[in-house]
């Protein structure tokens, strides 16, 4: 991990950390019209010098060199790694807040990996941008200096980890991106009314400690109609602890991959199966009777992945596995310890 950069503009609070992992932020264009990802040729510290320029003089910014990488290579040993580095940042009483500048591919994985252990109150902003940043009209800049103005604000606080692209702030759980090239690349699945109880940017529940995410594999497995259930059983063969199931409508499986189900719940009970949909918005619920339906899916143990969608349910579950101890060889009770404490989980149950 690299050290922080003394490097600032000013003596005065706010001070705000910046983490960077490369990612198309500080990308080049090669020969052929080739985007590659990375800091490459001083990207990251020609970035850092156009953003102190604009700055207020009484925001401070540093930066960390954490990752530098295409955010699509990305899995669960950077996410521990950036979960580390931000807990490492905020031990520093004197900084106000942080901001990750990441790859689009895997932004939301890391969100919501960020957010389940985000207990501070000082926030955490999470960007990146669509095109390079040697593109005529680059939107990295911008959303970067949206970020830090974001981060240094005392309002952000106690809101978790936000997600800052195209001038859309997102709270992380939820966020998923919408598209591949505009630059308002993310939006947010969630209830179009509040929940009952607490308003709902608050109801985020954190980890009651750290997970780790490479212990443990949760793999999603695409489930359209009509398919069988080869590709679930080769990730059970390939040692998943979690398989988060891709269904349509509200949550529906082949009768294919239904019957599969059913002889993990009964056969392999210390695998944890959650179901979600391919549906872009809306929520996944345990609406529908017969064979596959999300009714008779729940009857059977199956979680349902509520408004999270794939990616981020993949974290939510590798989290909670992790935290339960699995692979301590009393798998089965860590998997039921899942099943109870995932409701509390559950976005906007």
């Amino acid at each position: 991990m690299g050290r922080v950069n003394s490097a600032q503009t000013s003596t005065d609070t706010p001070h705000v950390v910046i983490c960077t992992t490369g990612g198309t932020i500080t990308a080049s264009t090669a020969a052929g019209g080739v985007v590659v990802a990375g800091d490459s040729g001083g990207a990251t510290e020609s970035m850092l010098a156009q953003l102190r320029a604009v700055l207020p003089g009484s925001v401070r910014v540093s930066a960390r060199a954490v990752l530098d990488a295409d955010s699509s290579t990305f899995g669960p040993a950077e996410w521990d790694v950036l979960v580390d580095a931000v807990a490492d940042v905020l031990t520093d009483p004197g900084v106000s807040g942080v901001v990750v500048a990441h790859g689009t591919d895997s932004l939301e994985e890391t969100a919501i990996a960020l957010d389940l252990h985000h207990h501070d109150s000082r926030p955490v902003a999470i960007t990146g941008a669509q095109r390079p940043a040697d593109h005529p009209e680059p939107d990295g800049p911008a959303n970067l200096l949206d970020a830090v103005l974001l981060a240094a604000d005392p309002v952000s606080r106690d809101l978790g980890v936000l997600v800052v692209v195209g001038r859309a702030i997102l709270q992380a759980r939820g966020v998923r991106k919408w598209h591949t090239t505009e630059t308002v690349a993310f939006a947010r699945n969630a209830p179009d009314h509040p929940v009952e109880g607490l308003p709902a940017e608050l109801e985020r529940p954190t980890l009651s400690g750290r997970a780790r995410f490479s212990d443990v594999r949760v793999d999603v497995v695409a489930c359209p109609p009509g398919s069988d259930a080869v590709a679930l059983r080769a990730c059970v063969a390939a040692g998943a602890r979690g398989l988060v199931l891709e269904g349509s409508g509200s949550g529906n499986l082949p009768p294919l991959v239904a019957e599969a189900v059913a002889e993990l719940a009964d056969s392999r009970p210390d695998i944890v199966v959650a179901v979600g949909t391919r549906v872009p918005r809306g929520e996944a619920t345990a609406t529908y009777g017969g064979l596959g339906g999300g009714a008779e899916l729940a009857g059977r143990g199956a979680l349902s992945c509520g408004y999270l969608r794939s990616g981020q349910a993949r974290v939510l579950l590798a989290a909670l596995l992790s935290r339960a101890n699995a692979g301590t060889g009393a798998e089965a009770a860590a998997a039921d310890e899942v099943r109870r404490h995932w409701p509390r989980y559950h976005l906007y149950s």
